[in-house]
């Protein structure tokens, strides 16, 4: 080890000896427990992945089956230890399935002899969804949700630290939720979940204004947050409150100007002609364009505006400005528009791993023991989950995890069958259920090579969805006075490694009650994206994914350290000891990047998720996807409408 990579702490234990462990295994014992985990699929392709129109699909790419628990890293403790983002074994399967290496893999299946009423692939929040509509219109049928993943939840998922004794998490990847209004209807789920409305943060006496969630300070809500804009120009500047006071960033007069026009150009200002007449909600020829030709060419903004959009939008929607319609823009109250912000008089929270408790409050109306106590938040979080449970024969609704869908088809024509084969992999071995419906709540990067009698017209659309990666590191802190003396609770800044970061205030939940201040532990979260890739949508997420799914665990921990020491530096941050832990969540692909034509169509053809909406058979396709913008409520929507279109067939 390097002089460099001493002074960084990469020689420190950062307490991994006694805190992120498993069974007191310490580190060694937690990367071998990584690289244990049973078969799955999700992961990533090369870019010249034929999963986003690449052509015939290459050979699996040298690393892809050579991953382990050196690139896969330390995972906490607690339930989700060892399933954070991608595992190596998701990557593998999933490259062999695109690759069509199960060939012998299905030859060898074993038929279980199972018949379900509704089979659902994928146990995330769509996935999870389908099944609680599943039990609310069919209480006395049978249901089976198949998971690629060691723990239900897709991205819903959290990372959890021992720090000092204080039990402290941050979210994998979905993260924060606003407060739906009561309606009784089958879609409020706070309602028929026993989701909680109210809710009470650990108290701070401090100056600083801090985050409760992790996405509306890059924006939205920034006002309302201590948010600091580091510019490392000139040996490194902060600036407070940037949009007060633009004078202070290092700008030269044509950006300042570009930037001030950005935050006053009005939409009405602009419509084409051949729109004049159109009604003027939703903007439908906002869909024609890049957002990056609207703002460059019809508002004649310089490219600095663009490209710093490019990593808020793409922390939201997956790709940078030169790959996604305009209209979301639009649609996410983006400047340029001259709208009102949508989340105006909003307040976001997030519970304490993110959108993991809502996955876990599914779970525990689901199936009452999967999770230890009873359905009040604080059980809820802080519940150990029962595997055991979750899989019981004569359950509604059963969950079987480590299990990937490798393939499934009517078992007959199409049109005539009336029942659905689905065969899956656990822990190596191929396994065959019969359905009378199937769900396929998984992502269309898996549906095009997982389901056999596709229809054309399917793959055809499925065509115009292209991918993107996020990776979300989370760092467990020793303390945080660093940021105190910033006067920074989240950061915004131009650097090597990300583009933001920030704290939050955590959530009580029952006896989950971690103090908080300054000299406390606490959850430093970085979700970073992959914009700067040149080329097209396809081959932007292509060379992104190579590069998310190639990186070794090190040379994350390395470039997460250097650019922490280039932020926080000069106010006393301490790299050796500062720092007690960090786990990368890398999620292959986290969005579908919407180009033109996404949401609306183009050239008098249907918009590409309407054609997937369609059911095809006695199978119906579900996931956050096909709204564009993946969020919890998308994914449980979708998931409700793809078991509805086929509960009468079931």
């Amino acid at each position: 080890m390097n002089e460099r990579d001493r002074h960084l702490g990469m020689d420190r234990d950062i307490t991994r000896r006694d805190f992120i462990q498993l069974g007191g295994a310490g580190l060694v014992g937690a990367r071998l427990a990584a690289a244990g985990l049973g078969a799955g699929a999700l992961g990533g392709c090369g870019p010249d992945a034929a999963e986003d129109g690449g052509g015939v699909p290459p050979a699996s790419e040298p690393y892809s089956d050579a991953l382990g628990s050196d690139w896969y890293g330390p995972g906490g403790v607690g339930d989700y230890a060892a399933s954070h983002g991608n595992t190596p074994d998701l990557v593998r399967t999933a490259h062999r399935l695109r690759d069509a290496r199960h060939e012998a893999t299905l030859r060898d299946a074993t038929e279980t002899s199972e018949l379900y009423d509704a089979v659902i692939v994928g146990g995330g929040l769509a996935g999870l969804s389908a099944a609680h509509h599943f039990r609310r219109l069919r209480p006395g049928g049978r249901c089976l949700v198949l998971d690629n993943h060691p723990v239900f939840g897709g991205e819903a998922k959290r990372n959890e630290f021992e720090v000092g004794g204080v039990r402290i998490m941050g979210p994998q990847g979905s993260n924060d939720f606003g407060v739906p209004p009561v309606t009784g209807e089958p879609d409020d789920y706070f309602t028929a979940l026993g989701i909680p409305r109210e809710f009470h943060y650990a108290p701070y006496d401090g100056d600083l204004r801090i985050p409760l969630e992790n996405f509306g300070f890059m924006h939205w809500v920034q006002d309302r947050f201590s948010v600091g804009h580091f510019f490392p120009d000139g040996g490194g500047r902060w600036v407070h409150d940037l949009w007060d006071d633009t004078s202070r960033a290092p700008w030269s007069e044509p950006v300042r100007d570009g930037f001030a026009r950005w935050r006053t150009a009005r939409l009405s200002d602009h419509v084409p002609e051949d729109a004049a007449g159109a009604p003027d909600d939703p903007p439908r020829w906002l869909d024609r364009m890049t957002l990056k030709e609207y703002y460059e060419g019809t508002l004649g903004l310089p490219p600095e505006v663009t490209a710093y959009v490019n990593r808020i939008l793409a922390s939201i929607i997956g790709l940078g400005c030169d790959a996604v319609s305009a209209w979301w823009g639009y649609y996410f109250s983006l400047p340029g528009f001259g709208i009102p912000n949508r989340y105006d008089g909003v307040t976001l929270h997030s519970f304490p791993g993110g959108n993991a408790g809502i996955a876990r409050y599914f779970v525990k109306n689901l199936i009452p023991d999967a999770i230890a106590g009873e359905r009040e938040l604080g059980d809820i979080i802080e519940g150990a989950i029962d595997f055991a449970a979750l899989d019981r024969d004569g359950q509604t609704v059963r969950i079987r995890l480590a299990s990937t869908a490798i393939d499934v088809r009517h078992a007959g024509p199409r049109s005539e069958s009336e029942r659905v084969r689905v065969t899956y992999v656990n822990d190596g071995q191929a396994h065959t259920v019969e359905a009378r419906g199937v769900v396929m709540a998984s992502g269309g990067w898996m549906n095009r090579h997982v389901l056999a009698d596709l229809p054309d017209t399917h793959r055809a659309a499925y065509e115009s969805f292209h991918h993107a990666p996020i990776l979300v590191v989370n760092v467990a802190l020793t303390n945080w006075r660093f940021l105190e003396r910033l006067g920074v609770a989240a950061c915004m800044y131009e650097g090597d490694f990300g583009f933001s970061c920030n704290i939050r205030r955590p959530m009580y939940a029952g006896s989950y009650r971690p103090a908080f201040g300054p000299d406390r532990p606490t959850v430093l979260t970085f979700y970073t994206t992959f914009d700067g890739f040149p080329g097209t949508a396809a081959e932007q997420g292509s060379a992104a994914r190579m590069e998310l799914l190639s990186t070794p665990f090190a040379d994350y921990e390395r470039r997460v350290r250097e650019q922490m020491v280039a932020l926080f530096g000069d106010a006393g941050f301490d790299t050796r000891n500062d720092i007690a832990g960090i786990v990368l969540n890398r999620w292959g692909h986290a969005y579908v990047a919407p180009g033109p034509g996404f949401f609306f169509g183009q050239n008098g053809q249907p918009a590409p998720p309407d054609v997937i909406r369609e059911p095809f058979g006695r199978i119906a396709i579900g996931h956050s996807e096909l709204r564009g913008h993946q969020n919890w409520t998308g994914a449980a929507g979708e998931g409700r409408r793809a078991l509805e279109g086929l509960i009468n067939r079931v």
